[in-house]
């Protein structure tokens, strides 16, 4: 208690050097709340993004998943239906489908096809599940499925309704089409050979991030005629109720033995996710690890001016029986009872930017994101994720920078001897 009361009184004597090491230590528990928030939201929204992209658990043939970088169509499962079976049959799946993707140039009219996108074939159940394409649909609507016209590849010829397709933001607006218009997609068969497809255009999408809006979005059966495979798909994607349950379900499909002879993988063991989660953390600890240290800093600053101006006090109290670990917790007590209250003033501070200005709002890249790599969806407008654990965090670490900031001092303070200390200050 003599000490508690001691710091007290040391923390009052000098209120504007308390109130700079209080102040340093609000600002810095308040900008490392900001960035656990808005570091777990970005880096949270672009693995969610991705994984519900790539599926997040997939499977495809060992030797596409050898060559996955070269979309390579003659390395197709080709029959799906004892797969999907085996897939939708294990435990904790919510949903499993078939997908093909390859790319393609686009031709609007009469111009010569030079622009290149990705086409995209799958059921429309997962174009709900994973992208929410219905409810990003910018301009028009929804296409709509024709099996039949689909498996023709003709749409449009010998009466038969056209083609439709979803066509991303990014690329219509590189290639100039407008709803209404027909597009050609020249793409290739699965043995190499050329395969071209007219589309009409029926909507265009905006899903946020310039990966998925340089996409064209067509039915599976319009791929697999395109890609000339009939009953077969390149992928099979499959979801469980959260990203979490993707390990468990791998592990449940690779023990299938009808299954055995394909790859199956959960988003988090396929590069570059496989190695994006440490490096998260890696990237989260260096940056509170950071902010620590410039904040201690400061603390060390002031804590010292304070043990150079008290030295003849210390002197005189060590002289009267305080000890030498008994001087250290003086100064670290006093250090921390400045943190304490600079800290919940910084954690809460900080919590309501984080969770009004970051997760509410949120931070609009605009143009940034069109210079992304294409396989990496990053929203334009990225938000944080702020939870309350991250208050109790955040206020723990500015208790740590007094720590780390008071202990040189109060160290030095206790090798004071109190008759130099005396002597040096009469």
């Amino acid at each position: 208690m003599l000490i508690l009361s001691l710091a007290l009184r040391n923390a009052r004597r000098n209120t504007l050097r308390s109130f700079l090491t209080g102040g340093m230590i609000m600002f810095g528990v308040a900008l490392l709340t900001c960035g656990m928030a808005w570091t777990s939201g970005a880096f949270g929204g672009i693995l969610e993004k991705a994984s519900n992209m790539m599926g997040p658990v997939r499977i495809v043939t060992p030797e596409f998943a050898r060559k996955e970088q070269l979309m390579p169509l003659e390395e197709n499962i080709e029959d799906l239906a004892p797969v999907l079976a085996a897939a939708r049959a294990a435990p904790g799946v919510t949903g499993a489908w078939a997908r093909i993707q390859m790319p393609v140039t686009l031709t609007v009219g009469d111009d010569i096809g030079e622009h290149f996108a990705l086409v995209q074939g799958a059921p429309p159940e997962w174009y709900d599940r994973a992208l929410d394409l219905a409810g990003h649909i910018q301009s028009g609507r929804m296409f709509k499925v024709d099996d039949e016209a689909s498996g023709m590849c003709a749409g449009g010829h010998h009466g038969r309704p056209p083609i439709e397709a979803v066509v991303g933001a990014t690329a219509a607006e590189t290639v100039g089409a407008k709803l209404g218009d027909d597009l050609i997609l020249d793409g290739q068969t699965q043995d190499g050979s050329i395969s071209a497809v007219k589309v009409k255009v029926v909507g265009i999408s905006d899903l946020g991030s310039s990966a998925q809006n340089k996409f064209v979005y067509v039915s599976l059966a319009t791929m697999q005629c395109m890609a000339d495979i009939p009953t077969g798909a390149t992928e099979v994607l499959i979801y469980g109720k959260t990203i979490g349950d993707a390990a468990a379900i791998a592990a449940a499909l690779t023990a299938d033995p009808a299954l055995s002879k394909l790859s199956v993988s959960s988003w988090d063991g396929r590069p570059p996710f496989n190695s994006l989660a440490s490096i998260i953390g890696a990237l989260k600890s260096m940056a509170a690890g950071v902010i620590v240290f410039i904040t201690a800093l400061g603390v060390l600053n002031t804590m010292l001016m304070s043990v150079m101006e008290r030295t003849a006090e210390i002197g005189v109290m060590r002289a009267m029986g305080l000890g030498r670990l008994q001087t250290v917790v003086l100064f670290v007590v006093e250090a921390m009872g400045i943190a304490a209250v600079g800290g919940l003033i910084g954690a809460t501070l900080g919590a309501v930017v984080a969770y009004y200005g970051l997760e509410v709002h949120g931070v609009n890249l605009g143009g940034a994101v069109n210079k992304m790599p294409p396989g990496l969806a990053i929203d334009a407008v990225i938000h944080g994720d702020w939870e309350p654990i991250m208050f109790v965090q955040c206020f723990g670490l500015g208790l740590l920078m007094a720590v780390v900031g008071g202990a040189l001092p109060a160290f030095r303070a206790s090798r004071i001897e109190p008759v130099e200390a005396m002597r040096a200050r009469r």
